[in-house]
């Protein structure tokens, strides 16, 4: 796994672990997901289409699973 795709699966598991259960301070939840998105953002034309759009509709569990499998 690259460095980039790496490091957007540790920010899934912390947005993951922010969401809960139990929920996590709201600031740790917004900074969580602030980063998923800017590393999202990052992601270069290479990203396999499947897992830009787990990103895109939010399904983070599935993003992460796809990357972890990957």
């Amino acid at each position: 796994m690259s460095d980039s795709r790496a490091d957007l699966a540790q920010a899934l598991e912390a947005l993951l672990r922010a969401i809960g259960p139990p929920p996590g301070p709201p600031g740790q939840l917004q900074a969580a997901l602030r980063q998923v998105d800017d590393l999202t953002q990052a992601l270069g034309p290479d990203t396999p289409p499947q897992l830009r759009h787990f990103l895109q509709r939010r399904s983070y569990l599935k993003a992460l699973e796809y990357l972890q499998d990957g």
